[in-house]
């Protein structure tokens, strides 16, 4: 559904009125920012390819840069109004559509084109008897050592139990959802708990002293188990 609504509280500031305001489209999407060194996940409101709304429990203050990263698309973006737990971010750029955000991925891109109008594209120089360009290469990044890896994974695994914890918020605000789902709610909230610990131990040089430092008892058994050969 779009909406050509504000993504701005009516008590926020405006966000350059004498200039007309793109269309958003109104969703709910999983994201993350990056903000004076920290990291914390958000939720997308309502987006245009100019800027967003975000949800979350850990926004910056008017005037901020961030970068908002969903999946394959990243843009840096300053902060416009925070206000009860939401913000209004406007990109520094166009980093993608709509569409892409929706996504998380590129869209395949030929002669500057996309969509249908890529396929034409295609079509036509086949058609010409012209030679296709080959695709650029993927890039595959720097090399990085097996212990920088471990440490992102464990970064990763802890930056999934706070989009878990922020899933969780949401849903026990419903009072209909947390009498229907008391007990698959108290499931989210124990596997956002394991995953903080494996988080945790795997973030640790010494991981045995780790694992047997969790306080959950039936995990840190299994973590210690004996191992069957």
């Amino acid at each position: 559904m779009t909406s050509s609504q504000s993504d701005e509280p009516a008590s926020a500031p405006s966000e350059g009125a004498d200039q007309p305001r793109a269309t958003r489209k109104n969703l709910m999407l999983a994201a993350s920012i990056e903000s004076g060194g920290s990291r914390a996940p958000v939720r997308i409101r309502n987006l245009s390819e100019t800027g967003a709304m975000l949800d979350g429990a850990a926004l910056p203050g008017p005037g901020a840069s961030l970068v908002l990263t969903r999946a394959d698309i990243q843009v840096s973006a300053s902060v416009v109004w925070c206000a009860g737990g939401r913000c209004g971010i406007r990109f520094d750029n166009v980093a993608a559509s709509v569409d892409e955000w929706v996504t998380g991925k590129r869209a395949a891109v030929f002669a500057g084109q996309q969509g249908q109008a890529r396929v034409d594209a295609i079509q036509s120089v086949v058609r010409s008897g012209a030679a296709l360009p080959s695709e650029p290469a993927t890039s595959t990044g720097t090399a990085i050592s097996s212990g920088e890896l471990e440490r992102r994974i464990a970064e990763e695994i802890i930056y999934v139990q706070r989009l878990i914890d922020a899933l969780g918020e949401e849903l026990i605000e419903d009072p209909v959802m947390l009498q229907r789902h008391s007990r698959v709610l108290q499931n989210l909230d124990r596997a956002s708990q394991v995953l903080e610990h494996l988080g945790r131990v795997l973030g640790e040089d010494d991981r045995v002293a780790a694992a047997q430092a969790v306080v959950m008892q039936d995990l840190r058994e299994r973590l210690l188990r004996k191992a069957n050969f």
